[in-house]
């Protein structure tokens, strides 16, 4: 399926600096290319890395289907008529956009439908998309089938297993720890360090929000697996990343959504996943500290007998290609023929 051009909205403050300049290989890739050069250089911010990956990999997805499309950084309205997804926004913003046309929104606007209620009667968003289905459910309770899955792809160019590079260190330890955080530190980060000391095992650690994605690329190259802190993931980009550079994961999973916005919006307890797209080609999960040793235990033994397979995990369902397709034929579905006509 290809569409018109597709009118996109990670809505930002745009910067003078950078001015758009024109399409270099499809109509509206100026401002993809700008978006990059406003991130590169730049230390990623802890609550927007996600999101801002999610719109660059998308026009990178879009790009290699050849379908035409504009990112707008702005709130400028879209023409009439067009396809319109907003994947980013403050409620303001996406209010104005979405009552002007039909249209997609999410993954970016809202953290619960509690935030939002009256979105879908408000203006003319046709379906709420989550990255993954645990963060679907807890939108569906409110808005049913109107929610619909969307995983962004990885860019497999560019997050690859090393060529003639051997890895120094046993584990990348990557933490996300995001919700309690002096007490999750205690309790479980450094339990967790001193565990992989006793065995023996070499780590370096990197936090959230406090590296370039170089950094990361290059922590990757040193290291043989990943042991991955975080309360849950609506998808998880870093962590997919680390996969399809062919690095296995031991993932703390402890199964439950801690945002703060569940007790704020009184929201009942909710299954989630620290790890939504994850085999047993990827690694590992443990639950909670008393049952780390012995998952650490068979991770390295699997490990060693060369059972893992994570790359290919992703080359299968998270490619760039496979995302922007499913974003065109959500939007598709959304608008119908008559619309698109």
């Amino acid at each position: 399926m290809k569409l018109p051009t597709l009118h996109l909205y990670f809505l930002g403050t745009p910067d003078p600096r950078y001015p758009p300049g024109p399409p270099r290989w499809v109509p509206g890739d100026q401002h993809a290319r700008l978006f990059v050069r406003r991130l590169r250089g730049k230390q990623i911010e802890a609550m927007g890395s996600g999101l801002s990956m999610r719109a660059r990999n998308l026009s990178l997805g879009l790009r290699k289907i050849r379908q035409p499309h504009v990112l707008h950084t702005d709130a400028a309205p879209p023409p009439r008529g067009v396809p319109v997804g907003i994947i980013h926004g403050p409620v303001d913003a996406v209010r104005e956009i979405a009552a002007r046309a039909p249209c997609l929104t999410g993954c970016g606007v809202l953290s619960a439908p509690e935030q939002w209620p009256d979105m879908f009667a408000e203006t003319q968003a046709v379906f709420h998309l989550q990255a993954s289905e645990w963060a679907a459910d807890l939108f569906r309770r409110r808005w049913g089938p109107r929610v619909r899955v969307w995983p962004v792809g990885i860019d497999t160019d560019r997050w690859k297993p090393a060529s003639r590079v051997e890895p120094v260190t046993d584990f990348l330890l990557y933490d996300k720890v995001l919700w309690d955080r002096s007490r999750t530190e205690r309790d479980l980060v450094d339990p967790v360090r001193d565990v992989l000391r006793r065995e023996g095992l070499t780590f370096e650690t990197i936090r959230y929000g406090r590296y370039r994605p170089s950094e990361l690329a290059a922590a990757l190259r040193r290291c043989r697996a990943v042991l991955f802190l975080c309360e849950h993931e609506t998808q998880g980009q870093a962590c997919e990343q680390m996969l399809a550079a062919g690095l296995p994961v031991l993932a703390w999973d402890p199964g439950e959504w801690r945002d703060p916005v569940r007790a704020r919006y009184g929201i009942p307890p909710t299954p989630a996943t620290s790890v939504p797209y994850f085999d047993e080609r990827c690694g590992e999960r443990f639950p909670a500290l008393g049952t780390f040793p012995e998952s650490l235990g068979c991770f390295l033994e699997n490990l060693r007998a060369g059972r893992y397979a994570p790359r290919d995990y992703v080359l299968e369902n998270l490619t760039l290609e496979r995302g922007a397709r499913r974003y065109v034929e959500l939007l598709g579905e959304a608008l119908g023929s008559d619309v698109l006509r």
